[in-house]
């Protein structure tokens, strides 16, 4: 993307009343984000008469600039970002109307994988609470996900320390600045995080800490994963909001029971009460739901012949050696995202089909 585009696409969400989600539908309108600012001036369709009339106002001009003075930020820090016209930006964000446009990351690019578990939880959480954390990602360690949080006190780093331990990769979302680190005390942990995972965020590189920035981010964690674990939770807070954004993502939303009389065990009573939430107890009770086999060989070695049941010959058949994302493999299949996740990874480990950027698949 070249310096113009960056500027415009980062200024766009920061426009009144515009935001992510509207920004994206006046790119796909005008093409890309340097055209919005160039041409909803002068549109004369009754769609845009309300919102370009705040193209107008002279702040408009004071946004760009900030935007500018971002991108000079971007590349006297060299600070790695992926805007969402890229190939390495996440491909489950695309399918959430609300997603950054860009996002700002530190660590490793952010893997090719459908195994995404995000682990959500009160900041103050029970003991009993915390080994169950450990214990749940101990548990799921066998099926490889990538574990994401929000690097925040309580469940999310218990949740993301536990990943450390095991041996899985794990990415935390900041609500605040890539250059900085909330909460302070968690900043030991950045480097080993980064050393395989890392971490990823939409607001701007230097900007702080805010409430409505930390809101914002938990659509992202939602966003990214196949799946989002509430545990613990009151009545209100951070890792509910990220239930409901995984829920209107027609995302996978597990929480733990906890018991009754438990202030923190409320959130997810209610979640499970509402049918907001599927009730587990266990790493295998989410691996079961998501159709999840164990990975004992990460990278499959081609055979010469090959036994495919009936499922998994209707899944290829719909394929071929060209690179086909996931979602039209399971519409052309007429199966579920969840099921065709789980068949191909069963025909990697034949060896019949190989994984690519993006969330694609090909026949080898």
């Amino acid at each position: 993307m070249e310096k113009r585009e960056l500027i415009a696409t980062l200024a766009l969400p920061k426009m009144p009343k515009v935001r992510c989600k509207t920004a994206r539908k006046l790119i796909r309108h005008f093409g890309n984000a340097a055209a919005v600012f160039e041409k909803i001036e002068h549109t004369t369709q009754s769609q845009f008469e309300t919102i370009s009339k705040l193209f107008r106002r002279s702040e408009t001009q004071n946004i760009l600039k900030a935007a500018e003075k971002e991108v000079a930020l971007i590349a006297k820090r060299n600070i790695n970002w992926m805007a969402y016209s890229d190939a390495a930006f996440p491909t489950s964000l695309h399918q959430c109307a609300d997603a950054p446009l860009v996002l700002f990351c530190s660590g490793q690019p952010f893997p090719n994988t459908t195994r995404i578990i995000s682990i959500v939880g009160t900041r103050q959480p029970s003991e009993s609470g915390k080994a169950f954390v450990r214990q749940l990602v101990k548990e799921l360690a066998a099926y490889q996900p990538i574990i994401v949080s929000g690097f925040a006190y309580g469940i999310d780093i218990e949740a993301q320390l536990a990943a450390l331990d095991n041996g899985l990769v794990t990415y935390g979302c900041f609500g605040h600045g890539i250059l900085g680190c909330y909460p302070k005390e968690h900043a030991k942990y950045r480097k080993r995080i980064e050393e395989t995972g890392g971490f990823l965020s939409e607001v701007w590189a230097n900007e702080p800490f805010r409430r409505a920035h930390f809101l914002q981010r938990n659509r992202i964690i939602a966003g990214l994963a196949q799946a989002t674990i509430v545990v613990e939770s009151r009545e209100k807070g951070g890792a509910l909001t990220t239930a409901h954004y995984a829920n209107s993502y027609q995302r996978d939303v597990f929480a733990a029971p906890g018991r009754p009389n438990d202030v923190t065990a409320s959130g997810c009573l209610e979640l499970i009460k509402t049918r907001q939430a599927e009730c587990i107890t266990s790493g295998e009770d989410v691996a079961r739901a998501l159709g999840w086999k164990q990975r004992q060989n990460p990278i499959p070695r081609p055979k010469l012949f090959i036994e495919l049941n009936e499922k998994e010959k209707q899944v290829i058949s719909h394929m071929s050696g060209t690179p086909k994302h996931i979602d039209l493999i399971a519409l052309e299949a007429k199966l579920k995202v969840s099921e065709i996740a789980s068949i191909l990874f069963q025909l990697e480990m034949k060896g019949a089909v190989m994984a690519q950027a993006g969330k694609q698949f090909k026949t080898i």
